[in-house]
């Protein structure tokens, strides 16, 4: 019987539902229908807090405490054994990640959903660190995600991740024409133009495609002319989701003089500008008692995107 190690505790991301829990040495549960031995690894374990004697944990607690702090902590320490021991042991909750990644891809959903699938990607590519398939839709995954406009107050948080595996996917395969390509976006997204010069100028030796090679010759040609710019466009990515945050605590000046601040940025308004935007400034305009200048913003947004609703429904209103 092992007693549960107060010290370890330190890493624990979530200590108000779980616990740590270090098995003794030789430890074994028995799984499957034959109740097949299992060597538990010398290594912290998550248990979720229960009322059952946190000392001597059953298998399936075991079993539970891994696949649910995995599915909330998926870059944890030790994440990589934890997966491991999920599929020597526990196979059932791998093939419930996997039928819910598929159930989540066949639909269009909410991007708390698409984060979700994206964790339990992470997850499955714990198991597979080679697997381009699955380094590709992570990659082009928090790429979209990043660019949702909900998503903007984590925007850098998803564009580091899609960068990282984006990053590992060019290792395995150099000439992945498509990683290459969302990887110069994001570098440009951070500012970081040398870096999207270089790997635009690689997909122009790659690609084959007259269509496709125009638009990088396009790119390029941006990036060249803008040379360094004064801030990266991620900081503005974020400021809208600052003006999202003041906007719904009701803040609407402070929200009103963020957007504007982009607005009149030639940069960003090249590079960024979208309907969503442009909906979101009309709405604080108006919040603001700015009738006329919410107009403007909206039927902008309505030009960019017909089919707004949200942009139509407020200047109707107006």
């Amino acid at each position: 019987m092992s007693e549960p190690l107060r010290d370890i505790n330190l890493n624990n991301l979530d200590r108000q539902h779980f616990d740590f829990w270090q098995p003794p040495a030789g430890h074994v549960i028995h799984v499957g229908a034959e109740q097949q031995p299992v060597l538990l690894p010398q290594i912290p374990l998550p248990l979720k807090r229960k009322s059952e004697d946190e000392f001597n944990p059953s298998d399936n607690a075991i079993g539970e405490g891994l696949y649910d702090y995995l599915r909330q902590f998926p870059d944890c320490l030790h994440n990589t054994d934890y997966a491991y021991l999920l599929r020597q042991a526990y196979t059932h909750y791998l093939a419930d990640l996997a039928a819910q990644v598929v159930l989540l891809d066949a639909k269009d959903v909410e991007p708390a959903y698409v984060l979700r699938k994206l964790t339990y990607l992470k997850i499955l590519r714990l198991l597979e660190p080679e697997n381009t398939g699955l380094l590709w839709q992570l990659c082009r995954g928090f790429y979209g995600l990043a660019m949702t406009f909900a998503e903007l107050p984590a925007a850098r948080s998803h564009l580091l991740d899609a960068m990282r595996f984006g990053q590992n996917l060019v290792k395995l395969d150099p000439e992945n024409s498509s990683a290459l390509n969302l990887l110069a976006e994001i570098d440009i997204l951070f500012g970081d133009y040398p870096a999207a010069v270089t790997k635009l100028q690689r997909l122009l030796e790659i690609v084959s495609d007259r269509q496709l090679a125009e638009h990088i010759k396009s790119r390029l040609e941006v990036c060249i002319a803008t040379g360094f710019p004064g801030h990266p466009l991620v900081d503005d990515l974020e400021a809208i989701g600052a003006a999202m945050q003041l906007y719904a605590a009701k803040e609407y000046r402070m929200a009103t003089e963020l957007l504007e601040r982009l607005e009149e940025d030639e940069y960003f308004m090249a590079e960024l500008k979208s309907a969503d935007f442009l909906c979101l400034l009309g709405l604080c305009r108006q919040k603001t008692g700015d009738r006329g200048g919410a107009f403007d913003a909206l039927s902008q947004a309505i030009e960019m995107a017909p089919d707004h609703e949200q942009a139509r429904e407020a200047l109707q209103s107006i």
